[in-house]
């Protein structure tokens, strides 16, 4: 019987090995590939399956209907363990700078505060301007978060993109901000409305239009005093920025 048994496990090992090659294997033949996504789909262990079918999100085929055919069945392979699936799905957004379809995933199985955290979490506070593609996954994980409401916690965690080198990143970390609508956050964005430096231009005129539409007061400071901010908008005696008419 334990000979038998470790001959099915041998074998069970063998086709996970030979079915994962397939997977990750963009110029396997489609019917091959097809086999293995629906192997790792009928896979009742989602320590297994769910690794597994994540790896078909880290590359794209030149045919793009049959591309997105293969990453739909994986995803319906990963989301069908539910909740179950959120931390091996997470853990693999940390390695991985494909993110859109694993981003996909856990918007199926997360609530939208838990998806927020867990977005915020895989986020690169290291000093990576050297490395591009950790700098282009920060921005792309800004850009989802900028679609959500954010806790204060996570919200002031992203005051530390404000400060980065990447122009784009410090624009998405502020888009986050201010999308909020929130107030909380004029601490971390107040300095742009002073920030004359050709590397803000974009995100000061975002957030002095931030702070008039949602009738912001700015924060006493010394270089905070009424009278003309820029050639049509003014501090007011209120300390609140308004446009001058033309």
């Amino acid at each position: 019987l334990e000979k038998y048994r470790q001959f099915k496990d041998n074998r069970r090992e063998k086709a996970i090995l030979k079915n994962l090659k397939l997977l990750k294997n963009p110029k396997a033949l489609k019917e091959d590939r097809d086999y293995a996504i629906e192997f790792f789909a009928a896979e009742t262990d989602p320590q297994i399956a769910i690794p597994s079918l994540l790896k078909r999100f880290d590359y794209s085929l030149e045919h793009g209907i049959n591309d997105t055919r293969e990453k739909e069945k994986a995803l319906e392979g990963i989301v069908r363990f539910g909740e179950e699936g959120g931390t091996l799905i997470t853990k693999h957004l940390q390695s991985t700078s494909k993110i859109a379809w694993p981003i996909k995933a856990l918007r199926a199985i997360m609530e939208e505060n838990e998806l927020v955290i867990c977005l915020e979490s895989i986020l690169d506070y290291g000093d990576i301007y050297l490395d591009q593609s950790k700098v282009d996954k920060n921005y792309d994980i800004l850009c989802y978060l900028r679609d959500y409401k954010l806790a204060p916690e996570v919200g002031h965690k992203l005051g530390h993109f404000l400060q980065v080198k990447d122009e784009r990143v410090r624009f998405a970390a502020a888009e986050a901000l201010t999308e909020q609508q929130d107030a909380t956050y004029i601490d971390l964005l107040q300095p742009f409305v002073f920030d004359e430096s050709s590397d803000n231009i974009r995100i000061r005129k975002m957030v002095i239009q931030t702070m008039i539409g949602q009738k912001w007061q700015l924060k006493p400071a010394p270089t905070v005093q009424p009278g003309p901010l820029l050639e049509n908008i003014v501090i007011t005696k209120d300390y609140h920025l308004s446009t001058v008419p033309a």
